[in-house]
């Protein structure tokens, strides 16, 4: 295809012949009320934004592969390229509503009897669809065409008629058209072009009065439905972000285009490229040998043989990227503290060497604490500064791009915009915010979507994903991959091959091509290589002698304790001190067993709690504390959850756990002995809370205890996770082939009915099997990190915030929760605060409302509540006095008169 869609660009003077008196109608009003922006300019200011995010991103061969996607039929591919550039065009074509230039715009017009009151998006649809029906007619289409000319119509001004709202719902949202018509009929009068009432009325009696068997003809005359669903959801996300963008133009004044959409310019990219090269010596001195790259695998386990293992995996994998430069889709499977992060980004740096349309780079993670421990590395190797990258989750705040207070765009305005629109090269976010961009309905997601074209793709730690969305995830992987010029990396150390998980449509497309690239083509070499594979040892001596679940906790917490005082003490007494882990399923059982072992304890001289209870700059603390070389000859014990198994940097010396998921087990192991520089480490598996609990719907969980119970051992030792997996996506393709199971085929159904409200709640990474509130806990938070002095709790833009709203001291050393809070309400209670200030103020108390944050199960915040101790109140529950049950540096208290609510 050839198009330039500039072609179909509406010039101004065609413009003012469409609307009749174009002069006379106005679209804004400045927030002074002093200026107004006629509805001419705003069309033809959006149309200018509508361009430039499609050259800014390299957006046109992106829709042109979607429309040819849809059909093969050449004069209906220029067709569709041609409304949907005048979607955008006619998003506002309503405005000339006198209602709303009454009501809205303070100007008088003639008087227009209806029922729409100031109502525009439903005109504007209205006249759109006329509009397309208008330029079909000058195609002299043969008459088949018409049934699918109508649907493209109806789905394109889809994205119009909710361009005001929160969200897409379904297409089949139709039945305003038919129970308006007479009243937007009215509307036909102040645009020049329908002169015509034969071609109106049969317009309004064939098509609107039709609709929904126009909806409904899309059985098979649409080529791939996901091309059309795609599309449609780029439509809504350019057109939003144009009109956005039109509109914060006028309303600050600005003299000329915000162009700043965070692309990788050449500049970038070369210095990504050269850092990576050159910035950690084990990057530089592989690519000096890269070329003659000889492959060893010594078995005896140190330090330097794991080092030239890590060698090996990433010369391989940079050796398979070129190799397959022209493919999309890549595994990267790897043991845990192989380095998977740096020879990812050592991929990234070849992908930016070969291929000059990639212009975004995406870090995916289900964990904050891998968000922020690779935003870290990012910093450090990539050499990026805060205008280049930034890490997206939901504790994150608002982080300023530009500090120039002479900004032409004005700096709080500018900072907005870049936190809306993610204007950065490179984004580090959690995996729910980026799966939200590939199939959310919601505007505020839908923003993003034109973003993620022509990018690299990093998504790691994949086996934390639900098993029963897995299908969904490479549904949406595959697709977006071949349309939008996505290249997607996925990691894990314990990867299931999601490839397998073929829908009935890609069957024959995986039997002509690789679907997935591995990258490490015998990962065996590796995970059964000693250094990887004998870095600890795995003792089920607990397993084998009791089973701690079936006595009295209490009991069962004294012998764990007595196991972990004889293993700590022979490993103390060898190597002169111990760092020992100890994790549980329950946040309840963790807090119980810490305050038993800090009654209990007269060996370790620390003992720390990490949990979901814990506060993010506790966990700061401690992590620091153990990281710091000052203490590595210090007896500590860290009781833990499942919060320390992924992305977090810790080494310990040996461990303790409480059995759940395999992988999870396999997780835990890969926090000790990182660097295989210690001797006799090992992770000690018992039986104590019933993970089943949490666990009874996971494939994963059923199938293991179905069929593997008696290998745990083995499975763990020899790192074969597949056999499990296997039979995983064996089960789920079953499943997706079977007429009486709600599966796939069943959710691209709801692709294929463009049912976004059903496509978006159909799909969940994060399950909400237990029901969670949010708790904030007006406790003190330090400034800096405490045992890090280098690393701060609040940034400086949170910290110029707080000085400015809260008359904070520039020299405070610890911000009280309480202040938070009450900031907090006084913007929600504050109406008369402007918009911009008031969505600068909601994203930065976003970050400092998270700070104090933590997520409590619903029965368990109901007892709370029950106490007297806390308050519902805007979306949160607010803690009253939290010292009385509440402790930053251990979390609840479990042995307080009323325990029975924890």
């Amino acid at each position: 295809m050839l198009i330039k869609l500039k072609n179909f660009a509406i010039k101004k003077d065609e413009l003012e012949q469409i609307i009749l008196n174009c002069e006379k109608y106005f679209a804004h009003i400045s927030v002074d009320g002093l200026h107004k922006e006629t509805l001419c300019e705003h069309i033809l200011l959006t149309q200018s934004y509508f361009f430039k995010l499609i050259e800014k991103h390299y957006l046109e061969p992106v829709i042109l592969n979607l429309i040819s996607g849809i059909t093969d039929e050449k004069s209906l591919q220029d067709f569709i390229a041609e409304i949907f550039v005048r979607a955008v065009v006619a998003h506002d074509f309503g405005k000339v509503n006198p209602y709303f230039q009454n009501n809205k715009m303070d100007n008088p017009t003639e008087k227009l009897s209806h029922s729409l009151s100031s109502n525009h998006s439903l005109i504007s649809s209205y006249i759109f669809i006329l509009l397309g029906e208008l330029i079909s007619e000058t195609k002299n289409f043969p008459m088949e065409f018409e049934p699918f000319i109508d649907f493209i119509l109806f789905c394109f001004s889809y994205p119009i008629l909710m361009h005001h709202k929160g969200a897409l719902k379904t297409i089949n949202e139709t039945e305003k058209y038919a129970t308006n018509l007479n009243d937007l009929k009215k509307f036909i009068k102040y645009f020049s072009v329908f002169n015509s009432r034969d071609f109106i009325d049969e317009i309004n009696t064939y098509v609107f009065k039709n609709i929904e068997s126009i909806i409904d003809f899309n059985d098979d005359k649409i080529k791939d439905n996901f091309a059309l669903f795609a599309l449609i959801k780029l439509l809504y996300s350019l057109l939003t972000a144009s009109d956005y963008l039109a509109t914060t133009h006028f309303m600050m004044s600005w003299e000329e285009l915000f162009t700043d959409f965070g692309i990788l310019n050449e500049d970038i990219k070369t210095k990504i490229i050269k850092n990576i090269e050159n910035t950690k010596d084990y990057n530089k001195n592989l690519y000096k040998i890269i070329d003659k790259y000889k492959f060893e695998f010594p078995t005896q386990v140190n330090f330097s043989n794991l080092n030239k293992l890590r060698q090996n995996l990433a010369a391989e994998a940079i050796l398979n990227v070129r190799k397959n430069i022209d493919k999309k889709l890549f595994y990267l499977e790897a043991p845990t503290g192989s380095g998977k992060t740096n020879v990812s980004m050592l991929t990234v740096a070849e992908f930016l060497k070969r291929d000059n349309k990639i212009n975004k780079i995406f870090y995916v993670f289900p964990f904050t604490s891998l968000i922020t421990q690779t935003f870290k590395a990012l910093q450090e190797t990539m050499g990026l500064n805060n205008e280049e990258l930034v890490e997206v989750h939901y504790k994150s705040g608002l982080v300023v791009k530009n500090e120039d207070e002479e900004n032409i765009y004005g700096r709080e305005r500018k900072n907005i915009i870049d936190y809306l629109f993610l204007n950065y090269p490179v984004s580090v976010m959690s995996h729910v915010k980026f799966f939200e961009i590939l199939k959310s309905n919601e505007k505020s997601n839908n923003y993003l979507l034109h973003r993620i074209a022509n990018s690299i793709v990093i998504i790691d730690e994949l086996q934390a994903y639900p098993p029963d969305e897995w299908d969904k995830i490479v549904y949406y992987i595959y697709n977006y991959a071949k349309y939008f010029n996505i290249r997607f990396i996925l990691m894990s150390a314990t990867l299931p091959k999601i490839d397998k998980l073929l829908s009935y449509e890609n069957k024959a497309i995986a039997l002509k091509e690789q679907f997935f690239v591995p990258l490490i083509k015998d990962k065996e070499k590796y995970f059964n290589n000693p250094n990887f594979s004998k870095r600890i040892e795995f003792d089920f001596s607990l397993l084998e002698r009791e089973n701690l679940k079936n006595i009295a906790k209490v009991d069962a917490f004294q012998k764990l304790w007595e196991k972990i005082l004889i293993e700590s003490s022979s490993y103390e007494k060898e190597n002169n001190k111990v760092h020992t882990i100890v994790e549980f399923i329950f946040k309840k059982t963790a807090s119980q067993f810490y305050e038993f072992a800090e009654e209990k304890n007269d060996f370790f001289s620390k003992i720390f709690i990490l949990s979901g209870d814990i506060l993010e700059a506790r966990k700061k603390e401690v992590i620091s504390y153990l990281k710091n070389s000052k203490h590595s000859n210090e007896n500590i014990l860290l009781i833990t959850t499942q919060v320390i198994e992924a992305g977090v940097d810790i080494d310990m010396d040996i461990g303790f756990k409480d059995i759940s998921l395999i992988d999870s087990d396999e997780q835990l192991a890969g926090r000790i002995n990182r660097n295989c520089n210690k001797k006799d480490c090992k992770l000690f598996l018992f039986n104590l809370d019933n993970e089943a609990i949490i666990y009874s719907r996971d494939e994963r969980y059923k199938i293991f205890c179905e069929k593997y119970l008696d290998k745990h051992c083995d499975i763990l030792r020899l790192k074969n996770f597949d056999i499990i997996y296997n039979d995983v996506m064996e089960k789920i393709n079953l499943l997706n082939q079977s007429p009486d199971f709600i599966n796939l085929r069943d959710y691209i159904k709801e692709i294929k009915r463009l049912n976004f409200s059903e496509v978006n709640k159909n799909f969940q990474i994060i399950k909400n099997n237990f029901l969670e509130k949010s708790l904030f806990l007006p406790v003190e938070i330090p400034v800096f990190c405490n045992f890090n002095k280098n690393e701060k709790n609040f940034s400086d833009v949170e910290l110029e915030f707080l000085k400015n709203n809260a008359n904070l001291p520039d020299n405070i050393s610890h911000i009280k929760g309480d202040i938070i809070w009450n900031l907090y309400c006084d913007t929600i209670e504050n109406k008369n605060i402007d918009f911009f200030s008031s969505k600068f103020q909601q994203i930065v108390l976003k970050g400092l409302l998270s700070k104090f944050t933590i997520n409590v199960l619903a029965n368990r915040m109901e007892s709370i509540l029950c106490s007297g101790f806390a308050e519902e109140k805007y979306g949160f529950v607010y803690l009253h006095e939290p010292e009385n049950i509440y402790s930053y540096e251990t979390g609840f208290k479990t042995n307080i008169e009323f325990s029975t609510i924890w």
